[in-house]
């Protein structure tokens, strides 16, 4: 069973303008750029919050909501410190981090329980040594994936003073059921409006509808969406690391646009990408083509995969989404194959059977084969 922490630092980036700046303690503080026609406020304190502030809110909005709104320009550098700094501080107890963006992390602590205790033990000590080495307050989900322990968080958050929030396996659904829609993850602007449309405001109330409608309504994402409402979170826990090696670029020697050079050059990138997918054991949903013109100029496009697929069913994948993503006469530059939505290949249980996944092994078999015969492995 898995094991996954979020950890979301309350308002990191006025919170560390704040430590370097005690006069902005307790106060409503907001970073945007200074001078900046039209610019719209990046970060919030609690306070500025409270007072009725939104992020991407315009600054003058902002000025005449709050007159007396602090405005402070960002600051990356001290930011990267402190994200580092609060990194040092995880890396001690979990061997896989994903940074999310400042300050904000997951962390797939599966297997350390021997080592550092339970995961709310865990949360405890990284909310204790973050207090006393940084001074930064954070709050912690605990679940068995990246959705549930985000929203776990969240609710820390919410509920001022509440300790770690640790969601049991089993119960990520009814944990999830009375929450907002807005914390299931990548709601794109037309999904959020369709549940607007549809009056579904709560997460259990997506769930109660059940895959087959959500389908006739959404799409490919209304499987997901019921996935999702149901805490059902196939997403894996990667480090920068392994996203890096899930992209395959090349620079080709000569620019061209010859479309049968362009399919030859992409061969041998699509039997490295799926060699490195089956080392780590993941599978995509998606793959995306990017590609550089000779002009600089740069376009990409994505192409949905099925679960288990071979390098030749990548490489036909990838030369689909090439030759979409091709508008322009202008020679190609480079390449290059991002393997996307992955998982671990290991869904919920079906009643029926999927038989696309029993294929899997048969599939595997047949990779490996083919691997032999080209002498690599």
């Amino acid at each position: 069973m898995k094991s996954v922490l979020f950890i979301d630092p309350l308002a990191f980036c006025t919170t560390i303008e704040a430590l370097v700046d005690p006069s902005l303690r307790r106060r409503p503080v907001a970073i945007a750029p200074l001078g900046a026609d039209r610019a719209v406020l990046l970060a919030l304190s609690a306070e500025a919050r409270a007072a009725g502030l939104a992020r991407d809110m315009p600054v003058a909005l902002a000025r005449r909501i709050c007159p007396d709104l602090i405005i402070r320009p960002p600051d990356p550098r001290r930011w990267a410190r402190a994200h580092r700094a609060l990194h040092a501080i995880l890396s001690r107890v979990a061997p896989i981090i994903e940074p999310r963006s400042w300050g904000h992390s997951y962390l797939d602590i599966t297997g350390t329980e021997r080592l550092f205790g339970s995961a709310v033990d865990v949360a405890r000590r990284i909310e204790r040594e973050a207090e006393e080495q940084l001074r930064l307050p954070i709050a912690v989900g605990a679940a068995i994936n990246k959705l549930v322990s985000e929203s776990a968080a969240t609710v820390v958050k919410r509920e001022a003073g509440a300790e770690v929030w640790s969601v049991a396996a089993g119960h990520e659904a009814a944990f999830l059921a009375p929450e907002s829609v807005a914390l299931l993850p990548d709601l794109v602007d037309r999904v959020r409006e369709r549940l607007h449309d549809y009056h579904l405001e709560r997460i259990g109330e997506v769930a109660a509808l059940g895959e087959s409608p959500l389908r006739v309504a959404f799409g490919r994402t209304g499987r997901t969406l019921h996935q999702h409402a149901r805490g059902v979170d196939l997403r894996p826990v990667l480090s920068p690391e392994v996203k890096a090696a899930c992209r395959i670029a090349h620079d080709l020697a000569t620019d061209t646009n010859d479309r049968a050079a362009l399919h030859a050059t992409l061969r041998p990138m699509a039997e490295r990408l799926g060699r490195r997918l089956r080392e780590r054991r993941y599978v995509a949903g998606r793959l995306v083509v990017a590609l550089r013109h000779a002009d600089d100029t740069t376009a990409s496009r994505a192409v949905r995969l099925p679960p288990h697929v071979l390098d030749a069913d990548l490489w036909r994948a990838a030369c689909r989404a090439l030759d979409t993503a091709r508008t322009r006469r202008v020679a190609v530059r480079a390449l290059a194959l991002i393997a996307d939505e992955l998982h671990d290949g290991h869904g919920q249980l079906d009643l029926w059977g999927d038989p696309v996944a029993e294929m899997a092994p048969k599939a595997a078999a047949l990779q490996r084969a083919m691997e032999a015969v080209r002498g690599v492995g």
